[in-house]
């Protein structure tokens, strides 16, 4: 896939940290065949890390039927989002596509057990852009409650979805 436009970059420093883990990551905005809702995993879109010798698009695709058990055609990319997690030292470059859903669901193939006993579900496009907001807000309100490494990837990974979902409006 060519470069990426880069729509965001989250990041809790005045500068530029220099001495981060890069972490490759691919994440699918996956419509229904009304093109009206999107399906998420817990409160994330679809995807994760893209493996040593992986593309993007493979990635997406073992994500899918590891996570929600689906087969992906990607349509277009919609962007590149940069997330500095400081606590990891790692800069995560997240890669959005906009992705079809091909066929039903399937049972999916991951064999951790949290992602086991996270359901896929619907949601409509802005009732998930309107749950996402509140989400971010109602965390960056209560940011004492949280050690730093939960509160970036709680907020971090909201940011994401909700920035890509945008892309998509």
């Amino acid at each position: 896939m060519s470069k990426m436009n880069l729509l965001l970059t989250i990041n809790d420093n005045t500068f530029e940290p220099q001495d981060y883990i890069i972490r490759k990551v691919a994440r699918a905005v996956i419509l229904d065949e009304t093109e009206t809702k999107v399906l998420f995993f817990g409160s994330l879109l679809v995807g994760g890390g893209v493996e040593d010798g992986e593309s993007d698009e493979d990635a997406l695709h073992r994500e899918s039927m590891e996570e929600v058990g689906a087969t992906v055609k990607i349509i277009k990319p919609l962007g590149e989002i940069i997330a500095y997690r400081d606590s990891l030292k790692k800069k995560y470059i997240v890669h959005g596509y906009l992705c079809k859903k091909i066929g039903e669901l399937v049972t999916p193939t991951s064999t951790d057990p949290e992602e086991q006993s996270t359901e896929p579900v619907w949601i409509d496009i802005i009732t998930a852009i309107k749950k996402l907001e509140d989400e971010i807000s109602s965390l960056q309100s209560n940011r004492s409650s949280f050690e730093l490494e939960v509160f970036q990837r709680k907020v971090h990974n909201r940011k994401v979805a909700l920035t890509f979902l945008k892309e998509i409006i």
